[in-house]
Protein backbone atom coordinates (compact mmCIF):
# COMPACT_ATOMS: atom_id res chain seq x y z
CA UNK A 1 0.00 0.00 0.00
CA UNK A 2 1.66 3.83 -1.07
CA UNK A 3 1.57 5.39 1.99
CA UNK A 4 3.00 8.82 -0.19
CA UNK A 5 1.28 11.46 -0.19
CA UNK A 6 1.04 15.28 -1.24
CA UNK A 7 0.48 18.14 0.85
CA UNK A 8 0.39 21.88 -0.01
CA UNK A 9 1.06 24.41 2.45
CA UNK A 10 0.56 28.12 3.24
CA UNK A 11 4.47 28.92 4.29
CA UNK A 12 5.22 32.10 6.35
CA UNK A 13 7.85 34.60 5.82
CA UNK A 14 11.00 34.40 7.37
CA UNK A 15 10.13 36.89 10.54
CA UNK A 16 6.96 34.20 11.32
CA UNK A 17 9.49 31.52 11.17
CA UNK A 18 11.75 33.28 13.59
CA UNK A 19 9.15 33.76 15.93
CA UNK A 20 7.71 30.39 15.98
CA UNK A 21 11.37 28.79 16.05
CA UNK A 22 11.76 30.95 18.79
CA UNK A 23 8.84 29.45 21.03
CA UNK A 24 9.96 25.97 20.43
CA UNK A 25 13.29 26.29 21.18
CA UNK A 26 11.99 27.39 24.36
CA UNK A 27 10.44 24.01 24.58
CA UNK A 28 13.90 22.49 23.93
CA UNK A 29 15.21 24.70 26.62
CA UNK A 30 12.78 22.83 29.03
CA UNK A 31 13.76 19.01 27.31
CA UNK A 32 10.64 19.31 24.99
CA UNK A 33 11.81 17.77 21.70
CA UNK A 34 8.94 15.98 19.66
CA UNK A 35 9.01 13.36 16.97
CA UNK A 36 7.16 16.40 14.53
CA UNK A 37 8.21 16.32 10.85
CA UNK A 38 11.56 18.57 10.54
CA UNK A 39 13.33 20.28 8.13
CA UNK A 40 10.13 22.15 6.13
CA UNK A 41 9.71 25.30 6.86
CA UNK A 42 6.64 26.31 9.51
CA UNK A 43 3.49 26.61 7.57
CA UNK A 44 -0.46 25.88 7.55
CA UNK A 45 -1.67 22.64 5.70
CA UNK A 46 -3.94 23.66 2.73
CA UNK A 47 -4.87 20.17 1.74
CA UNK A 48 -3.45 16.70 1.39
CA UNK A 49 -3.57 14.72 -1.97
CA UNK A 50 -2.70 11.50 -3.89
CA UNK A 51 0.82 11.01 -5.45
CA UNK A 52 -1.14 10.87 -8.69
CA UNK A 53 -2.82 14.50 -8.62
CA UNK A 54 0.53 15.72 -8.93
CA UNK A 55 0.55 17.76 -12.13
CA UNK A 56 -3.09 19.22 -11.03
CA UNK A 57 -1.65 19.85 -8.14
CA UNK A 58 0.96 21.89 -8.93
CA UNK A 59 -1.24 23.55 -11.39
CA UNK A 60 -4.06 24.73 -8.96
CA UNK A 61 -0.95 25.83 -6.20
CA UNK A 62 1.00 28.05 -9.52
CA UNK A 63 -2.35 29.77 -9.97
CA UNK A 64 -3.12 30.41 -6.61
CA UNK A 65 0.09 31.66 -5.37
CA UNK A 66 -0.43 33.93 -9.10
CA UNK A 67 -3.73 35.11 -8.40
CA UNK A 68 -3.97 36.12 -4.51
CA UNK A 69 -1.26 38.54 -2.93
CA UNK A 70 1.28 37.57 0.85
CA UNK A 71 -1.23 38.65 3.30
CA UNK A 72 -1.30 38.70 7.61
CA UNK A 73 -3.49 36.85 9.82
CA UNK A 74 -3.32 36.62 13.58
CA UNK A 75 -1.48 33.49 15.49
CA UNK A 76 -3.73 34.01 18.01
CA UNK A 77 -3.50 30.49 20.58
CA UNK A 78 -2.15 27.57 21.40
CA UNK A 79 -4.47 24.67 20.91
CA UNK A 80 -4.36 20.61 21.17
CA UNK A 81 -5.52 17.38 18.82
CA UNK A 82 -5.91 15.12 20.79
CA UNK A 83 -3.12 14.31 23.37
CA UNK A 84 -0.41 14.19 21.04
CA UNK A 85 -0.12 17.52 19.05
CA UNK A 86 0.34 21.17 20.19
CA UNK A 87 0.20 23.66 18.04
CA UNK A 88 -0.16 27.28 17.47
CA UNK A 89 -3.22 28.60 15.61
CA UNK A 90 -4.62 31.68 13.60
CA UNK A 91 -7.69 33.50 13.86
CA UNK A 92 -8.59 32.69 10.33
CA UNK A 93 -9.21 35.18 7.68
CA UNK A 94 -11.05 35.49 4.05
CA UNK A 95 -7.68 35.48 2.58
CA UNK A 96 -6.64 32.25 4.12
CA UNK A 97 -9.90 30.72 3.32
CA UNK A 98 -9.86 31.77 -0.15
CA UNK A 99 -6.05 30.27 -0.80
CA UNK A 100 -7.71 26.91 0.60
CA UNK A 101 -10.27 27.11 -1.63
CA UNK A 102 -8.55 27.29 -4.72
CA UNK A 103 -5.88 24.91 -3.81
CA UNK A 104 -8.81 21.92 -2.44
CA UNK A 105 -11.64 22.65 -4.43
CA UNK A 106 -14.75 21.33 -2.94
CA UNK A 107 -13.37 21.30 0.59
CA UNK A 108 -11.18 18.44 0.33
CA UNK A 109 -12.51 14.54 1.01
CA UNK A 110 -13.85 13.52 4.64
CA UNK A 111 -10.77 12.91 6.57
CA UNK A 112 -9.65 16.09 5.83
CA UNK A 113 -13.19 17.41 7.43
CA UNK A 114 -13.27 19.23 9.56
CA UNK A 115 -9.96 21.70 8.43
CA UNK A 116 -8.12 23.31 11.27
CA UNK A 117 -5.83 25.80 10.23
CA UNK A 118 -2.40 25.47 12.75
CA UNK A 119 1.13 25.21 12.68
CA UNK A 120 2.10 22.40 14.49
CA UNK A 121 4.68 23.08 17.39
CA UNK A 122 5.18 19.89 19.37
CA UNK A 123 4.33 15.79 18.87
CA UNK A 124 5.06 13.76 21.78
CA UNK A 125 3.01 11.02 23.90
CA UNK A 126 -0.01 12.48 26.47
CA UNK A 127 2.30 12.49 29.06
CA UNK A 128 5.38 14.75 27.91
CA UNK A 129 2.44 17.23 25.54
CA UNK A 130 1.07 17.88 29.35
CA UNK A 131 3.85 19.36 30.36
CA UNK A 132 5.24 21.24 27.70
CA UNK A 133 1.49 23.06 27.78
CA UNK A 134 2.33 25.10 30.35
CA UNK A 135 5.58 26.03 28.91
CA UNK A 136 4.18 26.97 25.87
CA UNK A 137 2.06 28.94 27.28
CA UNK A 138 4.02 31.04 29.34
CA UNK A 139 6.21 31.49 26.17
CA UNK A 140 3.43 32.48 23.80
CA UNK A 141 1.78 35.95 23.11
CA UNK A 142 -0.04 36.14 19.86
CA UNK A 143 1.59 37.82 16.60
CA UNK A 144 1.16 38.89 13.25
CA UNK A 145 2.46 36.49 10.45
CA UNK A 146 2.82 36.46 6.97
CA UNK A 147 1.29 34.31 4.66
CA UNK A 148 4.08 34.93 1.35
CA UNK A 149 4.28 31.50 -0.15
CA UNK A 150 2.33 28.18 -1.43
CA UNK A 151 4.76 25.05 -0.68
CA UNK A 152 3.91 21.75 -1.86
CA UNK A 153 5.91 18.25 -0.23
CA UNK A 154 5.62 14.65 -0.75
CA UNK A 155 5.95 12.49 2.08
CA UNK A 156 7.55 9.96 3.17
CA UNK A 157 10.34 10.46 2.38
CA UNK A 158 10.01 13.76 2.18
CA UNK A 159 10.55 15.55 -1.55
CA UNK A 160 10.24 19.11 -2.04
CA UNK A 161 8.22 19.61 -4.99
CA UNK A 162 7.82 22.81 -5.28
CA UNK A 163 7.47 26.49 -3.38
CA UNK A 164 5.18 29.58 -5.45
CA UNK A 165 5.14 32.70 -3.52
CA UNK A 166 2.23 34.98 -3.97
CA UNK A 167 1.81 38.01 -5.38
CA UNK A 168 4.19 40.92 -3.98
Amino acid sequence: MDTKHLYVVAQFDAETDKRLNQLYLNLVNEGFIGTQTKGIPYHITLGTFEVDDEVDVIRRAHEAAGALPAFTIRMSYIGLFGLNVLFVAPAVKCELIHLRQRIVPGGGTAEEFPWVAHTTLLMDEPDTLYRAIPMAVKHFEPFRATIESVGIYEFFPERKIGIYPLKA
